[in-house]
């Protein structure tokens, strides 16, 4: 069975440049991005676009990962816990196991920080109110990851990994 981590953070937490990072080490994982899905379907990744046809693209991708039995990652915020639920019901129903969640869990100022170097930059308002969000729904081994990685785990007590 192929291995799935699942990426969480607001923008300039450094989610892509972990899963370059990953991947690089095993040059057959895959990495999905939404961002990457519309740039691809609209030409543009800055469009948000309709988000059923990207969530249909995104799961005919881990449908291919699977049956390639390849790991992959997937690099997006799930800043919200039902977002993370849907993530993770999606990969088991393609036999991803075991399903890891790494949580970027930077400091507020840091993403904006890096936000601000960014070419195509997110609102301020925006990264904070993802921010607030995800304080306020950490991720948790009861949504469904077999494991959860963070590098600045704050009650060690409530990870594996």
């Amino acid at each position: 069975m192929a291995t799935a981590i699942v990426l969480i953070g607001v923008p300039g937490s450094g989610k892509s440049t972990l899963a370059r990072a990953l991947a690089q080490q095993s040059p057959t994982t895959l990495v999905i991005n939404p961002d990457r899905v519309r740039q691809q379907l609209y030409g543009n990744a800055a469009i948000q676009g309709d988000w059923a046809e990207i969530w249909r693209e995104i799961e005919g991708i881990f449908a291919q990962a699977s049956t390639d039995r390849r790991d992959l990652i997937y690099d997006a915020t799930n800043y919200r816990a039902e977002y993370r639920r849907t993530v993770i019901t999606s990969l088991r129903q393609y036999n991803f196991n075991p399903i890891k969640g790494w949580w970027l869990n930077e400091p507020l100022w840091i993403c904006l920080m890096r936000n601000q170097q960014r070419d195509r930059q997110v609102s301020e308002a925006v990264i904070i109110e993802m921010y607030k969000q995800l304080q306020l729904e950490p991720p948790s081994l009861a949504e469904g990851f077999d494991h959860l990685l963070s590098p600045l785990v704050k009650n060690e007590s409530e990870w594996m990994d």
